[in-house]
């Protein structure tokens, strides 16, 4: 009776209950009589049985519950039974498909719970398997079709999973409705695009959105998309820029704003720390002050020249020597954008020597301050940044005190 009571309580709980199997069934009445004699008291109590057709079979590397988007980074192989072979005519017309298969692993459910970002949902918002009818649905890229396996990349089943249908998205509501879902999943978590990114390594769509706020493509700015993906990835976390992850930046050259995008750790949400070393080094490091220092190794360069020799006499022109020129600036950005590019195929742990660090000491959380209105200028001033006299209280520059400033030459006194 015990290993039972689950399945006993659904069945008493939920007026539909998914029965996997006949022999399920069988066991389930057995049970239920035996424990409760006549059942014509329980109303509302009614057992379907969905006794699916398999068609197939899911193959990839993830035997146990995984990250959906490690997954889905990867490429699953589906194995069509044979009897259904001929059902796959012409599929390869479809450059996306939806695949319905079975969470055959899924072990009862909860109304509401935890997903993987952390978030709170209800079952019927979420994707998580644990459901009251354990199917699954995922619309996927159709990479090719060998005989009776389709490879497929997009797909978040596990090994083993039995396919139930296999059918052509719906390309127009698709496109319809992408831009509406992209919109609403950032507006309910705006990292939760660059945290799948990071974590499937897609290195050349983060170095694309850091370029945006960066403004043109550079190997420094590619150097840190790199970095940045790999010390977030063995951190084993997500930023939502609360500081509860740091990073800690000794450079603040192009590097630095690739630090930036890819962790979340900006000067604006007090996660960035800047220490003035002059180093390409980066340390991640949680509340606890534990993490990992990166530091760019003596023959990175040497590394990059080799996969692309090109842009080091364009950048010194620009920027060594101010060469601002349109023809010079054009090609700037040109070869820049190449050697960025092709210094993501190098190895992370290659370019970088990457440390482990314990007993950081940390900043407090940032604290909130009053401001108050400098009685010569009138602008309101941070209240840390005022100085008192007799006739008012003023800002820095009225009060003709000198003011920290970071520039391309590093922290200075203006």
């Amino acid at each position: 009776m015990n290993q039972l009571n689950p399945a006993l309580q659904r069945l008493l709980k939920y007026p539909v209950v998914f029965i996997r199997s006949t022999a399920q069934v069988d066991q389930i009445s057995t049970h239920l009589y035996s424990s409760f004699g006549d059942l014509s008291h329980i109303t509302m109590l009614e057992v379907v049985m969905n006794d699916f057709t398999k068609i197939g079979i899911i193959k990839n590397r993830f035997d146990e519950s995984e990250d959906p988007a490690v997954i889905r980074a990867e490429e699953s192989v589906i194995e069509i039974f044979k009897e259904f072979l001929e059902g796959l005519f012409r599929i390869e017309d479809s450059g996306t498909i939806d695949v319905l298969f079975l969470f055959d692993r899924s072990k009862g459910f909860n109304l509401k719970g935890p997903v993987f970002s952390g978030e709170i949902k209800g079952v019927f918002a979420s994707r998580s398997p644990n459901r009251p009818t354990p199917v699954g649905l995922s619309t996927v890229k159709l990479v090719k079709r060998e005989n009776n396996q389709l490879i497929v990349k997009g797909l978040d089943a596990l090994n083993g999973s039995p396919v139930i249908d296999i059918k052509p998205s719906d390309k127009i509501t698709a496109i319809d409705d992408l831009e509406v879902i992209r919109y609403n999943n950032l507006r309910a978590n705006p990292r939760s695009e660059i945290n799948e990114l990071v974590k499937e390594s897609a290195l050349e769509k983060l170095l694309v959105m850091a370029a945006q706020i960066h403004g043109h493509y550079c190997p420094g700015l590619a150097l840190g998309v790199i970095a940045g993906t790999g010390g977030i990835q063995k951190m084993g976390v997500d930023s939502d820029g609360l500081e509860d992850l740091l990073a800690i930046v000794e450079t603040n050259n192009c590097f630095s704003d690739g630090i930036q995008f890819v962790t979340g750790c900006s000067f604006g949400n007090n996660a960035l720390i800047f220490k003035d070393t002059g180093k390409i080094a980066c340390m991640l490091v949680n509340r606890k002050g534990q993490g990992f220092r990166m530091v760019l190794k003596p023959d990175a360069r040497d590394q990059m020249h080799v996969v692309y020799p090109g842009f080091a006499d364009t950048f010194n022109k620009v920027v060594a020597k101010g060469e601002r020129d349109s023809s010079t600036i054009d090609t700037f950005k040109s070869e820049g954008r190449t050697k960025a590019f092709t210094v993501l195929r190098l190895d992370f742990e290659k370019l970088f020597t990457v440390e482990p660090v314990r007993n950081i000491k940390v900043p407090d959380y940032a604290p909130s301050h009053e401001s108050f209105t400098c009685t010569a200028c009138g602008e309101s001033t941070m209240e840390t940044r005022g100085r008192v006299k007799d006739d008012g209280k003023y800002c820095l520059e009225c009060a003709g005190e000198k003011v920290n400033r970071l520039t391309g030459s590093g922290i200075n006194i203006e």
